[in-house]
């Protein structure tokens, strides 16, 4: 196997059961790799703000794939190598319909999170660690008036969360009917993007960017939002913990993250 680049997913994957830690066998595995010259990139629905904790534990990491795939990051030359957007018009939009709803939402735009003060009364229980759960609240830019915060930018994704079920047909028809997509990493969220923003486009992009063939390539996931990157990738791995559709799309299984599942498939096929 010439394994010239890794991806890998965040929460669920590369990251142990509590959202926040990257243990010592997974970066220890993923740094002997990159001593043999090959590329890092992490794959996640986050944006780049809520990376900082992962980024401080695998520093050696080459590239990021932010928000679901809106964007690529190259942390080398600090600077964005790809992006698929939100117009600022589309986005615009979709805040003036979204204030019609009890609906709480997260906007991803600019490498930040913006949220309409509030809002939180909507947000139901995400069923994850208090630690990770505040250290996303410390994220959060909170607006007294997101839309106007926002004008003039384009957004990465909205992160919708806590949906009742006729409200959700009727705001997700309205994300569809204009040519969006959603995908779900957790629970009850649903991420909104532009269509072809996703993390599979965004791998073979980078892919493109760095002269690497999908057969070069080792990715892996859990959830359905990775489902494109791993139909891309030929040595693809979905996690034992992963969601069905997850495991459909991957070309091969790993161990759960709780047993460092992405360290033991590097170990055995990239560094043996």
């Amino acid at each position: 196997m010439a394994i010239r680049l890794i991806a890998s997913d965040l929460d669920g994957t590369l990251m142990a059961p509590d959202h926040m830690t990257v243990t010592h066998r997974t970066k220890d595995a993923l740094l002997a790799m990159h001593e043999k010259g090959v590329k890092i990139a992490i794959a996640t629905g986050r944006t780049l703000s809520f990376i900082e904790n992962v980024t401080a534990q695998i520093p050696f990491v080459d590239y990021v794939i932010y928000s679901n795939g809106a964007s690529v990051y190259d942390r080398a030359k600090k600077s964005v190598v790809y992006q698929n957007h939100i117009s600022p018009e589309d986005t615009a939009a979709a805040v003036e319909m979204l204030s019609h709803y009890p609906v709480y939402y997260h906007i991803y735009a600019g490498g930040k999170i913006f949220v309409q003060n509030g809002r939180e009364k909507y947000l139901g229980n995400l069923e994850m660690p208090d630690e990770f759960i505040n250290y996303l609240l410390s994220k959060f830019e909170g607006c007294d008036d997101v839309a106007e915060r926002v004008r003039g930018m384009d957004a990465e994704i909205f992160d919708l969360f806590s949906m009742s079920g006729e409200d959700s047909v009727k705001i997700l028809g309205w994300f569809d009917s204009r040519g969006f997509i959603t995908t779900s990493a957790v629970g009850s969220e649903v991420a909104v993007s532009v269509r072809g923003a996703d993390k599979g486009t965004a791998l073979k992009g980078l892919c493109e960017h760095l002269g690497i063939g999908a057969n070069e390539v080792m990715a892996f996931g859990d959830a359905e939002n990775d489902c494109p990157m791993l139909e891309f990738a030929e040595y693809s791995f979905a996690m034992d913990n992963g969601s069905d559709i997850c495991k459909k799309s991957a070309r091969f299984s790993a161990p759960s993250n709780a047993y460092d599942g992405v360290a033991q498939m590097i170990e055995k096929y990239g560094l043996e």
